[in-house]
């Protein structure tokens, strides 16, 4: 089968997530997988050819086809000209690769006009919903983003969502019922074993290793919640050292924030970690911490940090979020608090807790019987196939 995969961030140069692992698992099962991006690196700067082969960045031994549009401007001069241009270069992407079905995580810059010219072109699409599109980043553009959400959960050829309260709100806004369901993504526990010494990495990052740390890993997105937890650290006597992994559009604010509270010999910052080095640096963490602030956005997401602690066998504190709460209702190993203001106060309490490591076990448990990889490409894999034997 040939699955062409869209979206609008750059393959090469994103975190890598679940966009990464169903194509790449999906090709390593014997399929001809190819992926249509929006590299927002300048033209001018070297990039794969048009349609080229690259080797997979989940599995080395995985390999796809990469079609990238390229920004022709930086910002959003050019994501605004990228709209417009998209038909062109997605007219081109079909006439090369002449996928079975498409499956986008789009919306905005191009995941509406990819609807309709699946449509002329009569090619299944499915729309992989990850999170509330029009509430992601703070944007003039918001309410133009939520009606391109609307067109495309009503125009897509099924709507496949990774959580059920993300799946409500999809169908509130247009997803039709019997084409729309939820499937898990795809979480190889292995790769989360132990890597490198955990002594080692917090020698390198200067954490004493009788320290008790705390982690986040993820965006510093608007709505992370961070700010509240580093004023909270900053008002406890003894504190534990908080890790965190990640970057973002708070980046510059969460460090102003350290050295305004005094707080740098108490937080470290390690910026964005390659997913092979993930393991040795959750390793360090006693207790994993996701304080995003509640709301429209963040109920209706499922968190991939949370998975990736849980399968790392870490206790996690969060803010109760619907996204998490229907699929982990009563999960020993993650305590749930009403707000982001809480959450410190409860990872330190759960440092102190004699189960800590027997609580971390249950949750790579959860995980392993929810997140199951092979399960889990197996069936987005039949999906697919569904979906290209109905077109």
């Amino acid at each position: 089968m040939r699955i062409l995969f869209l979206h609008e961030v750059g393959y090469l140069e994103k975190p890598i997530f679940e966009m990464h692992e169903f194509p790449e698992h999906l090709a390593a099962r014997g399929h001809e997988v190819a992926f249509a991006d929006y590299s927002e690196t300048p033209s001018h700067q070297t990039a794969p050819r048009f349609g080229a082969v690259i080797q997979g960045r989940v599995l080395s031994g995985a390999s796809l086809r990469l079609y990238s549009q390229k920004a022709v401007f930086p910002g959003i001069i050019g994501r605004l000209l990228a709209v417009f241009l998209f038909p062109f270069f997605f007219h081109r992407v079909l006439s090369d690769f002449k996928p079975n079905v498409v499956v986008s995580f789009a919306v905005p810059t191009s995941g509406w006009q990819a609807a309709i010219i699946c449509r002329m072109h009569r090619r299944p699409l499915l729309f992989r919903a990850l999170d509330v599109s029009h509430k992601i980043r703070r944007s003039m553009f918001a309410s133009l983003v939520k009606v391109a959400e609307r067109f495309v959960y009503s125009n897509a050829s099924w709507v496949s969502c990774n959580n059920p309260a993300l799946l409500g709100y999809c169908i509130s806004l247009g997803a039709k019922e019997g084409k729309s369901s939820v499937d898990y993504p795809p979480l190889d526990l292995s790769h989360f074993l132990e890597g490198a010494s955990k002594k080692i990495v917090r020698s390198k990052l200067g954490i004493p290793q009788e320290s008790q740390v705390i982690l986040y890993m993820g965006s510093f997105f608007y709505f992370s919640g961070l700010a509240d937890v580093l004023r909270n650290l900053a008002l406890m006597g003894e504190r534990p050292t908080l890790v965190l992994i990640g970057g973002g559009e708070q980046d510059a604010e969460l460090r102003a924030m350290t050295e305004n509270l005094h707080l740098e010999n108490s937080v470290k910052f390690t910026g964005f970690v390659e997913f092979g080095d993930l393991p040795a640096y959750l390793s360090i963490a006693d207790v994993a911490i996701n304080p995003m602030v509640p709301s429209l956005v963040s109920n209706k997401a499922l968190p991939n940090k949370v998975l990736q602690y849980m399968a790392s066998g870490l206790p996690v504190v969060t803010t109760k979020l619907d996204g998490l709460s229907s699929i982990f209702e009563e999960q020993g190993g993650i305590e749930s608090v009403a707000d982001s203001t809480m959450v410190l106060s409860a990872a330190v309490a759960m440092l102190e807790n004699p189960e800590l490591e027997k609580l971390g076990e249950a949750n790579r448990g959860a995980v392993a019987r929810k997140f199951d990889v092979k399960h889990a490409v197996q069936s987005f894999e039949q999906r697919l196939l569904t979906l290209g034997l109905d077109s």
